[in-house]
C-alpha cells in the first residue's frame, strides 16, 4: 500500500485527510513541521500533504528543506499543499520551495483523490 504522509497543526485537518484516505493509502501523520522533516529523514513516502500555516516551521520552509537536503530520501516525493490561503504570493512560494500542487480547503476528498491518482499513478 502506498504511503502518505499528512502533516498539520490542526487535529481535525488530520482525522478528516485519515479518515477520507485510510482505506486507499498507508496514511502517517504529523502536527507540526519539526515532526515532519525528522519523518522524512528517516522514511520514504510517496506523497506528502503539506498545510501551510503551522508554528515553528510553515508549510514552504518544510518543502524547502526537503528539497535542498541531500539526506532526505524524499527529495522527489511530490507534495500537495492542503491550506486555507488562496493567496497568489503564498501559491508562488511553495511552488518556488518545490511544491507539485496547491488544494485552497475546504477541499473536496474526490479531488484530492484525482490529484493523488495523477501523481501516484
Amino acid at each position: 500500500m502506498l504511503k502518505i504522509l499528512v502533516v498539520d497543526d490542526n487535529p481535525i485537518n488530520l482525522k478528516f485527510l485519515f479518515y477520507a484516505l485510510r482505506h486507499d493509502y498507508d496514511i502517517e501523520m504529523a502536527q507540526d513541521g519539526d515532526e515532519a522533516l525528522t519523518k522524512t529523514l528517516v522514511k520514504k513516502y510517496d506523497m506528502i500533504i503539506l498545510d501551510l500555516w503551522m508554528p515553528k516551521i510553515d508549510g514552504a520552509e518544510i518543502t524547502r528543506q526537503i528539497r535542498s537536503l541531500d539526506s532526505n530520501m524524499n527529495r522527489a516525493t511530490p507534495i500537495i499543499f492542503c491550506t486555507t490561503s488562496n493567496a497568489d504570493a503564498d501559491k508562488k512560494r511553495c511552488y518556488g520551495f518545490g511544491a507539485n500542487d496547491y488544494l485552497v480547503k475546504p477541499v473536496q476528498v474526490n479531488q484530492l483523490k484525482e490529484k493523488l491518482n495523477y501523481y501516484l499513478s
